[in-house]
């Protein structure tokens, strides 16, 4: 849980970085900045499957179908985003950095922290 609160804030400082430079509004910019890194992590792990072969990740402890469950998992964070927005009068991207904040504090239920 500590990995998820330490990530989510060096999203945010990076956020806030790219807003005082005048590049983009920190909302948006927390939204780029957090879907760009998952984006290329699962690029990269479907390139280590398709020259490695599906035991390549299994190697490195990940099983493939973990990836395509995490993938699922923030297209499933952006369908709560918005039907947040829709339900209540909520700016999309505060919206989003409120929601995965909270999966910070959602953990697995084994004892051992992250």
């Amino acid at each position: 849980m500590l990995k998820k609160f330490a990530l989510w804030f060096i999203f945010f400082g990076l956020s806030l970085l790219v807003e005082s430079f005048g590049w983009a509004e920190q909302g948006k910019a927390f939204l780029y900045i957090e879907l760009g890194s998952i984006g290329l992590i699962i690029v990269v792990l479907v390139l280590i499957c398709l020259f490695g072969g599906t035991g390549a990740l299994e190697k490195l402890g990940l099983p493939f179908i973990l990836v395509i469950i995490y993938a699922i998992g923030v297209v499933i964070a952006l369908f709560a985003t918005w039907g947040a927005t829709k339900l209540f009068d909520v700016d999309f991207f505060v919206a989003y950095q409120i929601m995965c904040f909270g999966q910070c504090l959602c953990g697995s239920s084994s004892k051992k922290d992250d």
